[in-house]
């Protein structure tokens, strides 16, 4: 029983001075990034952090949005992904390859499925991708960015209002993850 126990305390003491010793470089190490923080994935003990509890307008956060609205239609029985969406010639000159933006590259006046679409947004990053749908579930890309702001205060997860870009999609979010 008394080795059992010494081996118990052996263990604390070599993981104690683990944590101890990571924690330190954790400390020591420095990033040019604004805004960082490193977590042990077993302990969810915070070895590092800067400005970690910053508001930021993370990257991408209208297509997250525009992908939470598209699984909560499909869920809904709203769509499915199947339906066909039309490429207007606003979200094939905002979005499209032509904007020089990233892009799925949807041919102009074609019909593209939404399970293609949502790989546009979610593999490519697709400007073109998010218009065509923003466009074919609310009629434009303001009406889309309304029912944004509207899904985002019902959820209560971001700063309450969604702003496009004029010539991309961009949107002004702070989350409060």
């Amino acid at each position: 029983m008394l080795s059992r126990s010494l081996n118990v305390f052996r263990g604390m003491l070599v993981g104690g001075l683990v944590l101890v010793v990571t924690a330190a470089a954790a400390q020591a190490y420095e990033t040019k990034a604004k805004y960082a923080i490193l977590m042990d994935a077993d302990t969810g003990a915070i070895l590092y952090q800067k400005d970690a509890d910053t508001l930021m307008p993370p990257a991408s956060m209208s297509k997250l949005m525009t992908i939470a609205i598209i699984f909560r239609a499909l869920k809904d029985g709203q769509i499915s992904p199947e339906d066909d969406f039309y490429v207007s010639e606003n979200a094939w000159r905002k979005g499209g390859g032509v904007s020089g933006t990233s892009s799925m590259f949807a041919k102009l006046n074609s019909r593209v499925k939404l399970s293609d679409l949502l790989q546009g947004i979610i593999v490519q990053s697709g400007n073109d991708s998010s218009i065509i749908i923003a466009e074919g579930l609310a009629g434009s890309e303001d009406a889309f960015a309304r029912m944004m702001t509207d899904y985002a205060r019902r959820i209560g997860e971001f700063y309450p209002r969604v702003q496009l870009g004029k010539h991309r999609r961009r949107a002004r979010h702070a989350p409060t993850l």
